[in-house]
Order: structure tokens, then sequence, then C-alpha cells
């Protein structure tokens, strides 16, 4: 499986990037990449040799879950209550 563009742009142009691997459907798997500001993007894949591959093919490190430094990493902007955050579209 081809690594998405819009993965190996966020891992290329953001500072400090990890991966968390996570299971989100009976056969499916996503892959969250994160970022040292705690900004992210996910990708779903169809298995889970699929998803590390992908971030292999990043060089990205790979967590099984969510560790507490990217958690913190991740909650520390509150971007819907803080003036002026950073909000995604929904």
């Amino acid at each position: 499986m081809a690594t998405p563009s819009e993965l190996r742009v966020f891992s290329v142009l953001r500072q400090d990037v990890q991966a968390v691997l996570q299971r989100c459907g009976a056969d499916t798997f996503e892959l969250i990449l994160v970022d040292l500001e705690g900004d992210w993007t996910m990708w779903v894949f169809p298995s889970e040799e699929a998803a590390r591959a992908v971030a292999a093919d990043l060089q990205v490190p790979l967590n099984e879950g969510w560790s507490d430094h990217l958690t913190r990493r991740v909650n520390a902007r509150d971007a819907w209550n803080q003036p002026g955050g950073r909000r995604r579209a929904l």
C-alpha cells in the first residue's frame, strides 16, 4: 500500500512527529500522526500491517496506543475553548 500524500506532507513539514496505532474497527486500524505542537492528522488502513508499513516508510516513532506524553501534547491546547484557538472542521 502506498503512503498517503497527506501523511507524508504532515511528517515532513512538522517537528517531532510521532505515530499512534489503534484499532478502529473489526479489521481496520488508525494511524494518527501527532506533531510537537499537538496538531494531528489520521488515516484508516485495512490492516495493522499496512499501518505499520506506512509508519516505517515515514520513519516516525510508532506508539501502540496513546502514551502519556502524546496525550499531554494533544491536550495542551484547548482549541475549542481558547480564544483564537484552531478548530478542525466537523
